[in-house]
This record gives C-alpha cells, structure tokens and sequence, in this order.
C-alpha cells in the first residue's frame, strides 16, 4: 500500500498545481468583472499582480518542493495555501453558485494557519519546538470552530461589516447575527495573537540558531516575520475600520505588504530546493573528484565544503570496538545533538556505517546524501578500521618498548646496588684476610688472597660492564649526549661525536635513539671500519641520531633496530655505511623528568634487588 502511495504521490500532487493555476485564472476572471469591487485583486492592476504572484508563487514553490528528490509536507503546505490564497475572491462571485461562494467563505481563514505551520516547520516538514506546536494546534482548532461557527449563524443580509458578501450562506442553519460579529471580533484577535506569537518563534529560531542554520531559514522565516506584522496590522486596521474596503489605502497597503512577504517565502522556498539540488550535485562531484586512495578526512572536508558547514564531524562506527573513531583511527566521543545540530545515523545494508553531526536536521543530510558517497564513506570507514588497528598495533609495541626500557634500568640498578655492593664488601672482606694472613707471615696464604682480591677485581669490572651495556647510568642521570660521549670513550675503534647539545628529552626517545647508535656501531665494527661519527641533532620535533663508518657495505637488514625505532613512530634509513633514525619527539622543559613512565629514582629504588 506504502509503494502505491507513493506512486499516486507525484500525480496527485501535479493535479494540485494544475488546480492552483485554474483557481487562480478563475480568481482573475472573477476579480475583473462581479468581483471588482469586493477584491483586492479587481482594485487594480497592481492588486491583481499581488494577488497572483502571492497565489501563483506558493502554488510554484509547493510544486517544486513537493516534486524534489525527497519531498517534505512543507511543499504540501505550500500547494493549499496558494490554492486557499484566492477564497476570498471567489467570496465576490456575485453571479456563482451560492455553494461556491459560502464554500470559499468558509475556507479562506485557513490560509493563515497553514502558512504558519509552513513557517514552523521549515525545513525539515516537521515542528521541533513544543511552543510552536501548540500555537499551530491551537491556531487550527480555533480556525475550525470559527468557520463552523460562522457557517451555521452567520446571515449576510444581517451583518452590517460583510464586505465581499452579503448575500448568501449555503450553511446557515440558524441567524445569530450578535453571536457571529462576537465569534468574528475573537477571531480576529486571536489571528492577532498567534501572528505575535509567530514573530517571536520564527525570531527566536534566527537569534539563537547556528551560523549555517540562519543562513538556511533566513530566506523564507524573515519575509515570514514581515508577512505576520502585516497580518497584526490588519487585524488592528479591521477594529478601527470594520468593513474590509480594498478601495481604502491603508488596507491596500497591508495586503501589498502580506502578498510581497509571501512572493519572498516562496522565492525562498524554491531557493531552497535550488540550492538543495546543487549541495547535492557538489556531493556527488565528492566521490569523481577523490583519489583512488583519498587521505584519510579528505570526505569529512569535502562534504563539510559542499554543505556550507565547516563544524561537520563524521564519526565512524567499528563493531568490533564498541566505539568510534574519526577517519584517522583515533577514538571518538559518539557526537550528540544540540541547539543548532542535528546528528544522522547513515547506514548502508542495515548496519551502522557513521554518525555525522551536522547544521540543520537529519533529513537535510540524508536527502543530500545519496549511494556514491554512503559507498565512500563505507570504504573510509573501513579504512579507519585498519587505522585503528594500526595505531593499536603501534601503541601496543611501544608499551613493550617502554617496560623493556623499564626493566634494563631495573636491571642496571639492581646490578649496582645489589651485586656490585656485595663483590666491593667481598673485595674488603679478602683484603682484611690479606692483611691477616701477612701480619702472621702466613706466605702462602698471602699470595692466594692476593689472587683472590684480582679475581674479584676482575669481576666486579665485568659486572659494571655488563651494567652499562644494559642500561648506561649516564644516560639516566646526563642524557644522550655524554652518554654518547662515554660509549665513543670506551668504543674500540675511533669515534668522533658531532652535535654535542645538554637537551633532555623523553627518556624513551633517548633510550631509543642511544641503542640503536650502539647497534649501529657494532655493525660497523664488525664490518670492519676504523672509525665512526656519531651525529646528534633535533629539528621539526624530530630526534635525528646517525652513524656513518669507513667499513665494507653493510648487508645486514638491522630488523630489530626498525621493530624498536618503529614502535615509537620513528624511522630509520640505511645506506651501505650510514644508518639515519629519527625518533618524532620534543626537547623537554628546564626541570621536567625525562624518566621512563614517571618513574623516579625511588620507585626504582624500592623494587625488590633481584640480583644482589
């Protein structure tokens, strides 16, 4: 039923228009012959161009509206009204049908209502604010009972302010001329009221509306407000002059000033759908102009360029996360609406592809939207996806780094703090015995203590050895530059070092950036080179550390040097005898702690001395 609902849709709709334009040459008929004292649009030639372009416009604009890719009830509207805008014309058919006549009668306040509804609930066809929908439910309840009212009591040969008839009510059941100049009266000022009360909504919507949002409504709500004004004003004007002569100037100029307001809402409305249609067209150009492989964003930009809204933020959804990302990989908050955002979930095969927030309301997303780009931005959310698992990837290594780097100058201290200190008390201890033994001239103990304090000696060297290659206490305590100074002191072969600075940075970054040197000078080493330099410097947030040799082409591939500088996002380059890494990272503050994870001397400190 749905399917053929929609089909009748399109016909029927083009039925109306052909009726709007055979009311209004109808009305032109009318106006120019029985109806040319009671009408406005018989006055004058200028009255008859008001009237038809007011009548004409909003029949077009609904026509247009209606007919779009997605239509909305604003077109609908917009279609009634142009059609009820010529009632009271048909009022003054003197010669017509009586039915004609009383029907139009009756029909002609609803013109108001229905523009206000129009004006309310534009863009989107439907009313947002609770206010407002009180004031259109109110509005038409109130118009209803009044035309009803009117129908059965009201007698035209007893109303001394009838204007464009006075002569017949095919409905009259019952004359209660008193009762209806009261109902007409109330009326009235309710028209007044609510015409108020419209000003301050439609107001409302343009003072505290988003930039994009006002530039949307503008068009039609501020010609709105200029045509509610009018409708005040003729409300006042009726009180004061209760027959509606449209002979009389001020109340020919308040239906100028009603007629031009809604030629300009229905300029704006057809505006509108222009402007719809070519958003829609830049869109599309979205997904030709992209590249095969867009940077990741590059559809968040380009729509936000296309629709006018530079704030337009795509989120999207990964099932297996729970949770958003942006198109880099990074996690999102889900964006949630708010005054002057509206957020559209876009699917695709009922599945969740993102949620964009944007200006306006769903709907004007999802009409602008259509299969190319909910495809593109599939392919980007997939694409985010592996971003995401990238990024997950990479933090989960440089975690690893982090502990191992943890766990070496755990390992260094519990080295110095624990075994070292037990072979220096060990050393004491022999020499004590020593001294004993040559006190009592004991020779042949002497000389075996003797080799046992060398032995020890020799131990202990070993010991604080192993100590710096694991963790160097320099590089803990100095920084990189004297800790690369110390491994070219103690380096078998020469070792210049350039670039030597007293920054301090991260001490993952220096602990990165120091290993991968003493990798890359032992490759040389046994590559055969004489002598190395060992480069240090920092630019563009960037650590660039290199060693260049004089020994045979390297051919080893250094894999675990990349897995470490690359778990930190940097780089390294190879060249037969030079190895570049660079290492994104910042010098840090006078002051700040360059320790792994914040970790201080103390917390350090107290870990149980595995070693010792």
């Amino acid at each position: 039923m749905k399917g053929v609902g929609t089909r009748l849709a399109v016909p029927v709709r083009m039925l109306g228009g052909v009726l709007v334009v055979g009311v209004a040459a109808g009305a032109l008929v009318v106006a120019a012959g029985p109806g040319q004292s009671t009408s406005y649009a018989g006055s004058s030639g200028l009255g008859a161009a008001f009237t038809l372009s007011a009548g004409m416009g909003l029949g077009l604009a609904g026509l247009v509206t209606t007919l779009g890719r997605r239509p909305t009830r604003i077109g609908d509207l917009a279609l009634i009204a142009g059609f009820l805008w010529f009632a009271p014309v048909w009022v003054g058919w003197y010669e017509g049908p009586a039915l004609v006549r009383s029907l139009a009668m009756a029909l002609t306040g609803f013109t108001f209502p229905l523009l206000v509804q129009l004006l309310l609930a534009y863009p989107s066809g439907r009313i947002g604010s609770p206010s407002a929908r009180v004031l259109v439910a109110a509005l038409y309840i109130e118009t209803l009972g009044a035309a009803i009212a009117l129908a059965v009591t009201r007698d035209p040969w007893f109303d001394p302010e009838c204007s464009a008839n006075c002569s017949v009510n095919a409905f009259l059941v019952r004359s209660l001329p008193s009762f209806a100049h009261s109902v007409m009266v109330a009326d009235r000022w309710f028209v007044g009221a609510a015409a108020l009360g419209l000003i301050a909504l439609c107001a409302t919507r343009l003072v505290y509306g988003s930039g994009p949002a006002r530039r949307q409504v503008a068009p039609v709500l501020i010609p709105g407000i200029a045509f509610a004004a009018a409708v005040v004003g003729r409300s006042i004007l009726l009180q004061r002059m209760p027959v509606e002569d449209p002979y009389k100037p001020a109340l020919f100029a308040d239906f100028a000033v009603q007629s031009i307001a809604l030629t300009l809402v229905a300029i704006g409305l057809m505006g509108s759908v222009v402007l719809t249609q070519m958003r829609r067209r830049a869109v599309a150009r979205i997904v030709a102009s992209l590249e095969e492989a867009p940077a990741p964003g590059s559809l968040q930009s380009a729509l936000a360029k296309a629709l006018g809204d530079p704030k337009l933020q795509v989120a999207y959804w990964l099932p297996a996360r729970q949770g958003y990302v942006d198109a880099t990989g990074r996690a999102i908050e889900e964006p949630k609406a708010m005054p002057g955002r509206a957020v559209t979930r876009l699917l695709r095969k009922e599945g969740t592809i993102a949620v964009v927030s944007h200006t306006g309301t769903p709907f004007d997303l999802d009409s602008q939207i259509g299969p190319a780009i909910r495809l593109g931005l599939e392919n980007e959310r997939l694409q985010a996806e592996v971003l995401a698992q990238l990024e997950e990837l990479r933090a989960s290594r440089a975690r690893i780094v982090k502990t191992a780097d943890t766990e070496r100058r755990g390992l260094e201290r519990n080295l110095h703090d624990g075994a070292q200190q037990h072979l220096l008390a060990l050393s004491f201890n022999i020499r004590l015995a020593r001294a004993s033994a040559a006190a009592e001239g004991d020779t042949a103990t002497e000389a075996g203590l003797t080799s046992a304090i060398e032995e020890t000696q020799a131990a202990l060297e070993e010991l604080r050895e192993l100590a710096r290659g694991i963790f160097p206490a320099v590089l803990i305590e100095a920084g990189l530059a004297p800790a690369l100074v110390s491994l070219a002191d103690t380096a078998p072969i020469l070792v210049e070092v350039l670039g030597n600075n007293d920054l301090r940075y991260p001490a993952s970054a220096e602990a990165t950036a120091y290993l991968a040197l003493v990798e890359a000078l032992d490759d040389a080493i046994g590559r055969g080179a004489d002598r190395a330099t060992l480069t240090l410097s920092h630019t563009y947030g960037r650590l660039l550390v290199t060693v260049e040799d004089d020994g045979a082409d390297r051919i080893s591939p250094m894999i675990s040097l990349g897995d470490r500088v690359g778990a930190l996002g940097g780089t390294v380059a190879l060249e037969p005898k030079v190895c570049r890494v660079e290492v994104p990272c910042d010098p840090l503050s006078e002051g700040e702690d360059p320790r792994v994870n914040g970790e201080d001397e103390g917390e350090l400190a107290s870990r149980p001395q595995r070693l010792g």
